[in-house]
């Protein structure tokens, strides 16, 4: 990926497509390189930096979370709630800056010029805490999808060392990885989401309010679903 400065803006180009990025302040643009060759001087791109991607990253944190996934479902321990829900959520609570801070570095490690906006909203009936990862359009492919999945990347480091270290403790991290799964399976549009469709070579535009918010509500009860089975389950 090739990324331009063009007078207040920035260009990112990524290898092998047709999809240009151009960024002014926080707006966020996608055209086609043809488009692009039309408004924009050539001879006025400053080159910034030229970015190599690094799929052994993205395989780490992937194999990272499924590994936490499958020890602590191999555990027995998963529910969706029990009498412990309050220190539960004493521990979630722990890990909601710890998912952002993820965010964050990795953003930071991947786009140095990257700027850091916080936020709130709900996801279906899921209050969720958010960083702005927009500036990860000027990361390649696989560094980006890293950035989507390193909130989830870090609660399962935290779960991995309750798991070795204090494993007595381990019992009040099922709302974590609830949250894990919520994040990381791509049905309800947050991480995991926007993780397949990063792979997909898809980008997220906005669509009508209305829709939105009934694709979002049915999204909400499958995952739910999903998440009782897996509780009945295990």
């Amino acid at each position: 990926m090739k990324v331009y400065r063009y007078d207040d803006c920035m260009v990112a180009e990524e290898d092998n497509s047709n999809v240009c990025i151009m960024q002014k302040e926080f707006d966020f643009y996608k055209i086609s390189k043809d488009t692009k060759e039309q408004f924009v001087q050539e001879s006025q791109l400053l080159s910034v930096r030229d970015v190599k991607d690094n799929f052994g990253i993205l395989l780490v944190v992937v194999m990272t979370i499924l590994f936490t996934l499958v020890i602590y479902f191999s555990s027995g321990m998963y529910t969706l709630v029990d009498d412990q829900i309050v220190l539960a959520t004493f521990f979630l609570l722990i890990n909601i800056p710890i998912h952002e801070l993820g965010h964050i570095v990795f953003l930071k490690m991947f786009c140095k010029e990257s700027k850091i906006l916080a936020g709130f909203k709900f996801i279906f009936i899921y209050p969720a805490f958010y960083v702005d990862t927009s500036f990860s359009y000027f990361c390649p492919k696989y560094k980006r999808m890293c950035v989507y999945l390193a909130g989830n990347f870090m609660n399962c480091i935290f779960v991995l060392t309750i798991y070795i270290f204090c494993p007595q403790y381990l019992k009040y991290c099922y709302i974590i990885v609830s949250n894990v799964l919520v994040n990381f399976i791509p049905i309800i549009k947050s991480d995991g989401y926007y993780t397949a469709m990063t792979f997909l070579n898809r980008y997220n535009t906005d669509n009508d309010k209305k829709k939105e918010f009934v694709d979002d509500f049915i999204r909400g009860a499958i995952m739910f679903g999903i998440m009782s089975v897996l509780s009945y389950l295990f």
